[in-house]
């Protein structure tokens, strides 16, 4: 059985970032996403969908080739992933264990079944418009709520009713 808690903390160097302008870069420039031992490349911030704050990994669609799942299915009874059945993926550069595919879990984390999680703390990520190499687990990744996002949107514009003899009109100035 595999602790998802048990991953050795990174041997390079830590670097803190110095102002909230990289996580802006996130947004803005492209981003590929290292090994922190042997610096092989993981993913890329298209593959992205946001984080996972209760496992401390960044939730993916898609991974480079140097990404292996591990074929034997495994489960946990107790830690993070209690009751999940999983898949742990491994980096092809150096064979370190460094996230998990979930299949089975309880409802909890059900939206994080199929996707792949990447553990932050064994990351760093390149950021092209800055140059940096900054530690994964120094930014944040969160995605805001498909609702509040839709509600952002129709905040920008204004909607007005037009009574138009019989029929009504809905107009969006913006």
């Amino acid at each position: 059985m595999y602790d998802f808690e048990s991953f050795q903390s990174c041997d390079t160097d830590d670097q803190k970032l110095e102002n909230e302008s990289v996580n802006q870069a996130i947004v803005e420039n492209p981003v590929t996403f290292h090994c922190g031992r042997c610096n092989t490349v993981w993913a890329d911030c298209r593959g992205i969908c946001g984080e996972a704050t209760s496992v401390n990994s960044l939730i993916c669609l898609e991974v480079t080739q140097d990404v292996t799942i591990n074929s034997e299915r495994e489960w946990s009874l107790d830690g993070l992933f209690s009751a999940c059945v999983y898949n742990t993926l491994q980096c092809a550069g150096c064979l370190c264990l460094m996230g998990v595919i979930l299949y089975s879990t309880p409802q909890h984390l059900s939206a994080l079944r199929n996707l792949f999680l990447l553990k932050k703390d064994e990351m760093y990520c390149y950021i092209f418009s800055t140059g940096q190499m900054v530690k994964a687990s120094t930014l944040n990744f969160s995605v805001a709520p498909l609702g509040e996002r839709v509600s952002e949107g129709w905040g920008q514009f204004e909607l007005k009713t037009v009574n138009s003899g019989n029929k009504l009109k809905i107009q969006i100035t913006g």
